[in-house]
């Protein structure tokens, strides 16, 4: 060989070598080069874990894995700085989709993924029903079947439903307004039941054989905030002409005056007086204590609600809402993206959930920020399903939706039929839906029957 070529071999040789070389290593380093933009880019990396665990995860329609057998994840990495597309897969699931950002020397976590069978067998718990309510340990369910001449009931244990305790109202052509649980979650219940424009109040007492058949005494339309005192059971509390009352043994007796709204908080009350001021006394309405030093401006012509979420208190003003500052002692703005809206907080405490008819908005307490969840209409029953998912209906469909706002949001609707354990078929057709997070079922009152799902989550 001539020396001119050995010398022009050696020479390209080299010219490749370092043409090569720094690519080389800063693969090695985990450095990728961008030939679009021209750019040297670190890589970052994306895992993903899923209940129940996925057969298939597939990141951008060419990288494919299965979960470890133990670890149930799938881990990514040496991925560019942008947008991928995240695809987890499971026989007789929906499939969960989500184009996700990855950062440059980050790994990006999708690690609570929920996958819901597209296929959910129900049991009929209860038929021929109108209204459902479920006690507040989650373990008691009271039903109503409303006629012509009377209201009869169903009290059952959600772990035995075919041992049920029979009542009835003796109430012609009336409506169940609402049922408010006592605070020591399953004996007691307030049932509201209007009939033409009255309105009026019974007690049902899941420890006595026979139901008491009158209202209560004092209460009607005109009363407002009922609560069970949760000391003692056998004492009601409402408010009527900005006056909270005490309703035992039939008597009614003054509390506090001078109130806008109250709230039953441990063995004392929490209250905002007519002044603006927020006060805490004991039961009974004596050793009080100031809580504000700075007064709220009121409008008589507004509704307020006092809120006891996520270890905060809220004070809601038609649509507006404040939160109280401990540090300064006083409500400050806390600004909502919606009106007339319903307040959830996550199991976790991580987060609320602010819900009206047409829109659900998630506040993150850890960003500080809203995000919209999802717009629709007949936006109802929404429940958090674990500190992730949530549960709503909507456009007469059931939905189950991620709180994950990176990216797209994931969001299924059962199916507009569903199958039963027995064989048949029924319409889901929800006039009323809960989710029991004791049990981890979904419970739909349709076409007339309580049904349960099998259990959805972990």
């Amino acid at each position: 060989m001539r020396k001119k070529i050995r010398l022009i071999i050696l020479i390209a040789c080299i010219v490749l070598f370092l043409i090569l070389a720094p690519y080389i290593v800063l693969y090695s380093m985990g450095y990728r080069v961008d030939f679009i933009n021209m750019e040297v880019l670190a890589t970052g990396g994306i895992y993903v874990r899923s209940y129940p665990q996925a057969n298939q995860i597939i990141i951008d329609s060419k990288i494919e894995g299965k979960p470890g057998m133990f670890l149930n994840a799938f881990f990514v990495q040496d991925l560019l700085p942008k947008n991928h597309t995240v695809l987890v897969k499971k026989t007789g699931y929906f499939d969960y989709q989500k184009n996700i950002l990855v950062a440059e020397n980050q790994v990006t976590k999708i690690e609570n993924i929920l996958l819901i069978k597209q296929n959910i067998i129900f049991n009929q718990v209860a038929e021929k029903t109108n209204y459902f309510s479920v006690s507040r340990d989650n373990k008691n369910v009271l039903i109503a079947r409303p006629d012509t001449k009377s209201i009869s009931f169903e009290y059952f244990s959600l772990s035995n439903p075919n041992q049920k305790k029979a009542s009835s109202l003796p109430v012609q052509n009336a409506e169940i307004l609402d049922i408010k649980w006592s605070d020591d979650y399953s004996s007691k219940a307030l049932i509201k039941i209007q009939k033409s424009s009255a309105v009026s109040y019974y007690i049902f007492d899941a420890s006595k054989t026979i139901q008491q058949s009158s209202p209560l005494d004092y209460l009607d339309k005109n009363s407002q905030q009922i609560s069970f005192n949760p000391k003692d059971l056998t004492q009601l509390f409402y408010v009527e002409n900005k006056t909270l009352y005490s309703l035992k043994n039939n008597e009614a007796t003054t509390v506090i005056k001078n109130i806008i709204t109250y709230k039953i908080s441990g063995s004392g009350i929490l209250w905002l007086s007519s002044d603006g001021f927020l006060f805490q006394s004991d039961i009974s309405g004596k050793l009080m204590q100031k809580i504000t030093t700075e007064k709220a401006v009121l409008n008589p012509n507004n509704n307020y609600k006092l809120i006891a979420e996520s270890g905060k208190t809220f004070l809601k003003e038609n649509s507006s809402l404040y939160i109280l500052n401990t540090d300064t002692k006083a409500f400050e703005d806390f600004l909502s993206p919606i009106t007339n809206y319903e307040i959830l907080s996550a199991p976790d405490n991580k987060n609320l959930l602010l819900a009206n008819d047409s829109e659900i908005y998630l506040y993150s307490f850890e960003d500080e920020l809203y995000e919209k969840i999802f717009l629709g209409s007949q936006i109802k029953d929404c429940r958090w399903l674990n500190n992730d998912y949530i549960i709503f209906t909507a456009d007469g469909k059931i939905k189950i939706s991620e709180i994950d706002y990176r990216g797209n949001i994931n969001i299924i609707s059962l199916p507009d039929s569903l199958a039963l354990s027995a064989g048949n078929i029924i319409k889901n057709n929800p006039s009323q839906m809960i989710f029991n997070q004791s049990d981890g079922k979904i419970y739909i009152l349709t076409e007339n029957q309580l049904i349960s799902s099998e259990k959805i989550t972990q």
